[in-house]
């Protein structure tokens, strides 16, 4: 089962394709100088592709960004399908 890909940009911007779809997505934003993670809801369009704004953050460092149409993988995180990690600037 071949994984989804996306590409995270500055200005807090996610596309990605080869999810399922019209189908809920969970984007994870891991702050890694705070090590923490925000998980956020979004949804692909009929074609499985992907576009989220994310919401504007104070953290400064380095933000890893994955996302997951919730599609099982016993060796993924949590037991799911991930995408490749995309890795942002912070402020």
């Amino acid at each position: 089962m071949a994984a989804p890909t996306i590409t995270a940009t500055a200005g807090n911007f996610v596309t990605g394709a080869g999810f399922l779809p019209d189908h809920d997505v969970t984007i994870r934003v891991t702050y890694t100088a705070e090590d923490i993670s925000d998980y956020l809801a979004y949804a692909t369009g009929p074609d499985g592709d992907l576009y989220a704004e994310l919401p504007t953050s104070p953290a400064t460092g380095p933000l890893h960004i994955a996302a997951t149409d919730h599609r099982i993988d016993p060796d993924g995180a949590c037991g799911l399908l991930w995408s490749n990690v995309q890795t942002i600037l912070g402020s």
